[in-house]
């Protein structure tokens, strides 16, 4: 079994309380990472929602992360802890990824599928981002983490960098 990480399953260390057997760089074909997710508790509020990550289908674009193999008897506690972790409405749906070895497999990748969706320009996004703080802290701490920690991984993020580049522009300006 695989899952495969592109926001802090990435670095959390949360796959070893499950004896991870392997832990690589791999590539979500045709998605693409967005801050199109409204956090309305963990990074804003229902006032204020604070834009988080998701990934979504996106023809002719690569999302790098990091896939985690687990024995197959873990299965069933991994799929218990990710519907946890993630909430009702992410979908743990099947993706073939490529390893950064070449080699194709079939991953578990949490997808939100939820109501609080966000569609707003760029721009609007990132005053959303400044704004907005939930129980896990600053939203604007979250993107500029996001952005630390895959350039951490060697992984480059267009989407990723520009928002994040965007917002802290904002936040100087001000």
């Amino acid at each position: 079994m695989w899952v495969f990480g592109f926001g802090s399953l990435m670095w959390d260390g949360w796959h070893e309380k499950f004896e991870c057997r392997s832990k690589v760089n791999a590539q979500l074909i045709d998605y693409r990472r967005r801050f199109n997710k409204a956090s309305v508790k963990n990074w804003g509020t229902q006032q204020l929602p604070g834009p988080t990550l998701n990934v979504e289908k996106a023809y002719g674009f690569v999302c790098g992360g990091v896939a985690f193999q687990f024995s197959s008897d873990i299965y069933p506690k991994v799929l218990k802890y990710l519907k946890e972790r993630e909430g009702k409405a992410f979908e743990l749906t099947n993706c073939e990824v490529v390893l950064d070895t070449g080699y194709k497999v079939t991953a578990v990748v949490p997808i939100y599928k939820g109501k609080n969706t966000l569609d707003e320009p760029l721009d609007q996004l990132a005053e959303m981002a400044i704004s907005a703080s939930g129980t896990s802290g600053d939203c604007l701490n979250y993107v500029i983490n996001i952005a630390d920690q895959l350039e951490k991984y060697g992984i480059t993020d267009p989407e990723v960098e520009e928002f994040a580049a965007l917002v802290l522009s904002k936040i100087n300006a001000q």
